[in-house]
């Protein structure tokens, strides 16, 4: 009897072990599921956390700049924030709460404002969706030396989570601001590399003493190649009126101060359970 007893149960056991792991290989593991290691960009997080489709090395270093969202797409969820390249780098965006600011460069290489269609592509858009702010005057004027560490200060003091990307914002003046829109080609990145652009790939390249406008952009520390150009922890854009034409145009910016009584946003710090 207690050998019949221990001959069942061994056999039942081992029906158990082979159902455990015939179950196992038949569901994904997590390193397959958790998208750790796909290499598409194509993709988007939750609210909470930063939407990135492209990464600046693919797109600009790769030149795998072929059209990934489309604006109308990514639009669709109210109170977008977000700063990227149309398709083909042929131009910037900068999105402002869901309102979609283009620019191309024209024949004379000036400032071109771009018609958005539901057809547009972005190759490249960063951004999150932000209903809540908390808003910051600026009660001194900051160089733009200084300014990634200016906003680093402030979000550190706000709760915000420095070490991850976060949206921002500001509106004002700006100060010593150099700025550009591609047609192409990334200037930075081919000044860079001492690359000399062709004629039809020159951008527009802007200097101002004073700039007024609205800044979007993303805060990343160590994301060269992927969120920021080198030697940065900010991609941003301005939104403004272009001087001559009056026209709503935006651009890249390359270096930027704010000047007193300029306003910046900061998102609401996210619950703890949103910034794991």
């Amino acid at each position: 009897m207690n050998k019949t007893l221990t001959l069942t149960t061994m056999a039942a056991l081992a029906t158990l072990i082979f159902c455990t792991f015939s179950c196992q290989s038949q569901n994904p593991g997590t390193q397959e599921s958790d998208g750790s290691e796909q290499t598409s960009t194509e993709q988007s997080e939750p609210e909470s956390k930063l939407i990135q489709y492209g990464r600046m090395r693919e797109v600009i270093g790769m030149q795998k700049h072929h059209g990934r969202i489309a604006l109308a797409e990514a639009t669709s969820q109210p109170h977008l924030y977000a700063v990227g390249a149309l398709e083909g780098l042929t131009g910037e965006v900068t999105v402002l709460d869901g309102a979609v600011v283009a620019t191309t460069v024209d024949e004379a290489h000036q400032l071109q404002p771009v018609d958005v269609n539901p057809e547009i592509q972005a190759t490249l858009l960063v951004g999150n969706h932000i209903s809540a702010w908390t808003d910051h005057t600026v009660s001194k004027a900051v160089p733009s030396e200084e300014f990634d560490a200016y906003i680093e200060q402030l979000a550190s003091e706000q709760g915000i989570d420095t070490s991850k990307p976060f949206v921002f914002t500001a509106s004002g003046d700006f100060i010593d601001v150099r700025l550009h829109v591609i047609q192409g080609a990334c200037p930075v990145h081919a000044k860079l590399h001492g690359v000399e652009l062709s004629e039809n790939e020159k951008p527009f390249e802007g200097s101002f003493p004073r700039l007024t406008g609205t800044l979007v952009g993303v805060f990343a520390k160590n994301a060269a190649g992927e969120l920021t150009h080198p030697d940065t922890s900010t991609h941003t854009h301005v939104v403004f009126n272009e001087p001559n034409s009056d026209a709503r145009v935006t651009a890249h910016v390359e270096q930027t101060g704010l000047d007193e009584g300029a306003v910046i946003r900061l998102p609401v710090r996210p619950s703890p359970d949103d910034q794991e």
